[in-house]
């Protein structure tokens, strides 16, 4: 006899539904973590918030039902830490937060003080030249912070802001690569190590008679970023990504596993950011780092925040031999 229907509505009402939501909450959670594949399993979380709720203990089950589950821990640890949850900071505002490194008898005289400008708490590096050496004025003079590079860290990101004041222009346009202003470098410092710094600096251009702020690495090409001027303030931003799959300029760049991406962001007094990717082979610890003016200038700093942390197996691999001739860029 065929249904009346109401009756077949009635039915189809109350028969049972496949409910995969309410499956993820009871006895079938198990059942179902054994049919499902892994890739799958994951997929689920998207389904609804109480799949998403339930799924980090699902995991955490399997792991422990096959054996993976110090695997498993360490896995989430390490995303955790890639967030930032164990980074350190270093605040660069206050003198007392960095060392003082002395320059040569035969260099220059290289001051540091503590100075407000605009109501915001700034460093002053003043160098002067010597008299019997007007050129390389300033070597190893220098505010720096060190680490120990068993420590394995990794600068993550800076930040500060500065601007120069060129004591000798005719001086120092007249021989412009000889000259350098507004350092903020990467050690190693200390005797004969000069030589594989690398980070950020002002430089003459003698053509225009400016002046440019630079990437470079001591013995390698310079990367030239923007040009700048005197009694500016610019608002520096560099972010490492130590993952070296992390950036590539062309989709064909063959896999380097030594090379370190490096995001830079500089902001003048106009508000509009200037962004530059550049990729080195500086896969070094970090060790130190510093400020400092090369030649004859006045350099105000502020707002300095060094953001670092350990390395981690995401990071790729670190050259641990800081003071090789062969780590080019």
């Amino acid at each position: 006899m065929e249904q009346a229907p109401g009756k077949r509505t009635a039915a189809a009402i109350t028969s049972p539904t496949l409910d995969l939501a309410r499956m993820w909450q009871g006895d079938l959670v198990e059942p179902l973590a054994a049919f499902l594949p892994l890739n799958s399993i994951g997929a689920v979380g998207k389904l609804s918030r109480r799949c998403r709720d339930r799924l980090p203990a699902v995991l955490i089950n399997l792991a422990r039902k096959h054996g993976a589950l110090r695997a498993s821990m360490a896995g989430f640890v390490e995303a955790i830490r890639d967030t930032g949850r164990d980074d350190w900071w270093f605040s660069g505002e206050a003198l007392d937060s960095w060392v003082r490194q002395d320059p040569r008898e035969d260099e220059g005289p290289f001051t540091a003080d503590e100075v407000d400008v605009d109501g915001s708490r700034c460093i002053k590096i003043t160098t002067s030249a010597p008299g019997s050496n007007p050129v390389g004025h300033n070597v190893e003079g220098a505010l720096i912070k060190e680490f120990a590079a068993a420590e394995k860290l990794c600068v993550r990101q800076v930040k500060y802001r500065f601007c120069f004041t060129d004591l000798d222009p005719t001086g120092s346009h007249s021989d412009p690569y000889e000259h350098g202003f507004a350092f903020f470098t990467f050690g190693p410092y200390g005797e004969g190590s000069q030589f594989h710094q690398r980070g950020l600096l002002v430089e003459p251009e003698g053509i225009a008679n400016g002046y440019r702020l630079i990437w470079f690495k001591q013995g390698s090409d310079r990367v030239f970023l923007m040009n700048v001027t005197q009694g500016t303030w610019y608002d520096v931003t560099m972010d490492f990504d130590w993952n070296p799959d992390a950036w590539k300029p062309h989709p064909d760049d063959p896999f380097d596993p030594h090379e370190l991406a490096v995001w830079i962001s500089i902001t003048g007094e106009d508000g509009n950011p200037h962004r530059i990717a550049l990729k080195t082979r500086n896969r070094q610890p970090l060790t130190s780092f510093g400020i400092y003016n090369f030649s004859a200038a006045v350099t105000h700093y502020s707002s300095i925040s060094v953001q670092y942390s350990k390395h981690t197996s995401r990071d790729g691999i670190l050259r641990l031999d800081a003071y090789s001739d062969s780590d080019e860029e």
